[in-house]
């Protein structure tokens, strides 16, 4: 009996000494540091866990198809009979016989003679934002993958490439991301002819009420259509005022560039608003000096030869586009585009006249369905109609 009473009194120890390391166990373990919602910024942010850094993250899939009347919107093909007939020793020419080319190799290079076009894009972008004794920190990247037959590139690889980004302390901005001097475009896919450029910048911006003003450096190499070494002198110089007047917002931009044929630059100016019953207006106007992509477009190229580059002008160009959309329900909507950009001189002929007429359909607000037609009408040449279709969803 009293080896009955020892075991159960052992046993008994046993188990308040067991419940008390339980009860200590219990209290040493961290609690569950759960993600939380950040409204600091706006939807779709969370706190990253442990910091004060609101993160958020988007991605988008989207598939565009275009056609065409005339092939040569989509490439430059060649007639396999009409090079094999033409002169060889010519370097443009694919078959000639300085690069080595063979007709075996021409459709190669020349991927596939359509008038049409399919090119699926996918991306993913990250925003970071928290509050710092000069204001916002923000750091923001862009990803994008596409897959597009028609170039070589992208139709086999498929690879990931860079799409933008940028870091902000307080008023300081800097990065690869779209021009300070851009106004954007229109409600259209397609149609707004305009400066449309991604350039390495450094920006200030200071706010005054609801107006802004922005002074950004940016590298000029990046408005010329390809790899470019003559920088000038100074980095481009961009200075842009924003606000509103009478219900419309407004940007005014300018910018002063340095080339190898002297100074060049460029005004712009748009204008956006609600004119009331489900209708908005767009309209944007650029003048340019010896630096077309002010005004859409990429910048003549210099070429090398003796030693140094030799400087191109662009001369005198400006243009205009006028955007209206037009909401037919809550999740549909119509809108036209139409633009025109030209030389100061207008005997020369190259002006050329461009317009989309479209219907989009959002079935959610993270999804669209939309159908363009398209013109394009340059006075040195003929008339092109086609259109566009555009599948997307996001998140």
């Amino acid at each position: 009996m009293k080896l009955k009473a020892l075991f159960l009194g052992t046993a008994a120890a046993f188990a308040v000494s067991g419940g008390a390391q339980a009860a200590d166990l219990a209290l040493a373990v961290e609690p569950i540091d759960y993600v939380k919602v950040c409204d600091a910024f706006g939807t779709g942010y969370y706190y990253i866990p442990g910091t004060d850094t609101c993160l958020k993250v988007g991605g988008y899939i989207q598939m565009d198809i275009w056609f065409y009347s005339d092939n040569y919107k989509v490439g430059n093909y060649f007639n396999v009979a009409n090079q094999l007939t033409g002169a060889t020793t010519d370097p443009s020419n694919p078959l000639a016989d300085v690069n080595g080319v063979v007709a075996g190799d021409l459709y190669a290079l020349d991927d596939y003679s359509a008038a049409w076009e399919f090119k699926t894009e996918a991306g993913v972008n990250f925003t970071a934002k928290s509050m710092g004794d000069l204001g916002p920190i923000v750091t923001n990247f862009n990803f994008v993958t596409v897959s597009n037959n028609f170039d070589g590139t992208n139709g086999v690889d498929k690879e990931v490439r860079f799409d933008g980004g940028y870091g902000a302390i307080g008023p300081m901005m800097f990065g690869w991301t779209a021009s300070t001097f851009d106004v954007g475009g229109g409600y259209t896919y397609d149609g707004a002819v305009r400066s449309d450029k991604k350039t390495d910048q450094f920006r200030l911006s200071y706010l005054m009420g609801t107006w802004g003003i922005m002074l950004g450096l940016e590298d000029p190499r990046d408005r010329y259509s390809g790899a470019k070494n003559a920088t000038g002198d100074y980095p481009d110089i961009v200075l842009a005022l924003t606000g509103g007047v009478g219900g419309f917002d407004m940007k005014l931009s300018g910018a002063v560039t340095d080339r190898t044929s002297g100074t060049g630059w460029g005004v712009a100016l748009a204008a956006e608003g609600e004119i009331g019953g489900g209708f908005k207006l767009k309209a944007a106007g650029a003048y340019s000096d010896n630096a077309k992509s002010f005004t859409g477009g990429s910048n003549c190229s210099d070429t090398f030869s003796g030693g140094k580059f030799r400087g191109c002008d662009d001369g005198e160009w400006w243009s205009a586009f006028v955007s209206g959309s037009f909401a037919l329900s809550g999740n549909m909507d119509v809108a036209a585009t139409a633009s025109w950009q030209d030389t100061a001189d207008s005997r020369k002929n190259m002006g050329t006249f461009t317009g989309a007429l479209g219907i989009y359909y959002h079935p959610t607000s993270n999804s669209e369905i939309g159908a363009e037609v398209l013109y394009t009408d340059p006075e040195s040449g003929d008339s092109t109609t086609g259109g566009h279709l555009r599948w997307k969803t996001s998140f």
